[in-house]
């Protein structure tokens, strides 16, 4: 067996006993055993009740939407909703691709916040202060996936088949990696709009787009 050497004294042998209290703060939380109280107020606890029931109330609206959708264009049914609204799907398989992307979009968007809202909480690292990029994460990332998506199928970007996308099932799951990723997909269309056009003052490089490790929920 491999030993660890010390640098204050003679090696000593590697031991494989699971790791200390200290070292799994990031699975306890910061807790001692037993330590279960609530560390926030009543009336944080009501924002972070509403905030969480209007992203699974976004979420559930969007899957909804997704599962409609499917069984309009797998199963051609006619007299819902969507085909009230848009008519038969041949004709129309672009903005049902378009309305797909941008749906599961909003999903990712949602399981996103919904991952960091619990995240934060946990970790006392919740505060009032960022409810605006909660609440606007889901949309954004939506409208995200969507203009990406166009930048790829118009060839601006050449990142990947722009007649895969054109697919509703391929669609849903581009848009779905992207709500769900989208502050780094933001960061990366940053550097690309800084290698393509430069920074207003033409020195540097602009600053990095915030992570939701440093500028999330």
């Amino acid at each position: 067996m491999s030993s660890l050497k010390d640098e204050s004294g003679p090696a000593r042998p590697e031991t494989l006993s699971p790791p200390g209290i200290t070292e799994l703060a990031s699975l306890t939380d910061g807790r001692d055993p037993g330590e279960y109280e609530t560390r926030y107020p009543v009336s944080a606890w009501i924002q972070i009740g509403l905030e969480m029931v209007y992203l699974l109330a976004l979420e559930g609206f969007a899957l909804f939407a997704l599962i409609a959708m499917a069984l309009y264009v797998l199963h051609g049914a006619q007299g819902g909703a969507i085909f009230d609204f848009i008519g038969p799907y041949k004709g129309n398989e672009r903005l049902v691709a378009y309305a797909s992307i941008g749906l599961s979009g909003g999903c990712g968007g949602c399981t996103f916040a919904l991952k960091w809202l619990y995240h934060t909480v946990a970790k006392r690292q919740w505060n009032r202060d960022r409810v605006i990029w909660r609440l606007t994460v889901p949309i954004s990332s939506a409208l995200l996936a969507v203009f990406s998506g166009l930048m790829i199928i118009s060839g601006l970007v050449p990142f990947l088949s722009h007649a895969a996308l054109m697919v509703p099932t391929t669609g849903a799951a581009y848009g779905f990696f992207v709500g769900l990723f989208s502050d780094n997909v933001l960061a990366a269309l940053q550097k690309i709009a800084f290698n393509v056009f430069g920074t207003v003052d033409g020195k540097g490089k602009p600053e990095e787009q915030s992570t939701p490790e440093s500028g999330g929920g």
